[in-house]
């Protein structure tokens, strides 16, 4: 199986929303291939779709409301990286790396501001 690039929701012990696409379908943004929907918009396309509705109401007000990341391939290093938030056990990677069909000598794990779960008072620490 080919890796792929894209975007992924995590909820519940799996993966419930993504969108994934093969390398040479990627966007190409300097070194890097990602997929080609964002997060907002495409959580936009599943509401109008009704896919929501497998989250409990109050989950279904945003996109940032579940763990999410993205999957995205540097050809300078030859590897995929796994963004994600600091809601999100290394169990469940091994998941989404797994779905994604990333090869494991190849594929690093990060965690990424953009991606995590903060309450205010974490916020502060950054500002």
């Amino acid at each position: 199986m080919n890796p792929k690039v894209g975007i992924f929701w995590f909820y519940e012990g799996k993966i419930i929303f993504f969108h994934a696409v093969p390398l040479d379908v990627g966007e190409r943004y300097g070194d890097a291939i990602t997929g080609v929907k964002d997060h907002a918009d495409y959580w936009e396309e599943l509401r109008c779709e009704g896919k929501l509705n497998a989250l409990d109401e109050p989950l279904r007000d945003e996109y940032f409301s579940i763990p999410r990341g993205r999957v995205v391939y540097r050809s300078d290093t030859n590897s995929f990286f796994v963004y994600h938030g600091n809601n999100v056990k290394k169990k469940d990677l091994r998941k989404v790396a797994s779905f994604f069909n990333l090869p494991k000598e190849k594929t690093i794990f990060e965690q990424d501001l953009h991606y995590c779960d903060f309450d205010d008072s974490e916020w502060k620490l950054f500002f």
